[in-house]
């Protein structure tokens, strides 16, 4: 019974090793997601980008991510760079790349809020 449970104990940790593992391999940032942004909010809809420290609920809403995922990007403004939505823990990985070609940053100067 013993090894039994030690058995299941290995495989189950091995699991959430690898899971965990192949998270992080699926993950691809770009240069373009560590750049800071110096564009004015004028050439970010001219590209069609969505300024996410000015956007309203219902344009971040309109990018198919959860309501509660758009509240906490509410919430959280505002955002030096979008791979802070990450890196704060604001969007999971699967939300943020669904949308990290249509967003970005406008002269992102504003000290990040903390707390």
């Amino acid at each position: 019974m013993l090894v039994g449970i030690g058995l299941g104990t290995i495989l189950f940790y091995g699991w959430r090793w690898y899971a965990g593992q192949r998270r992080i391999r699926d993950f691809h940032l770009s240069t373009q997601d560590l750049n800071y942004s110096n564009q004015s909010p004028e050439e970010l809809l001219s590209h069609h980008l969505l300024d996410l420290n000015t956007a309203s609920l219902e344009e971040i809403a309109g990018l198919g991510i959860s309501g509660e995922s758009a509240e906490r990007l509410l919430q959280n403004r505002p955002y030096p760079s979008k791979l802070d939505l990450i890196s704060r823990m604001v969007l999971s990985q699967v939300e943020y790349e669904s949308i990290k070609d249509r967003v970005s940053v406008a002269e992102a100067r504003e000290p990040v809020k903390i707390g």
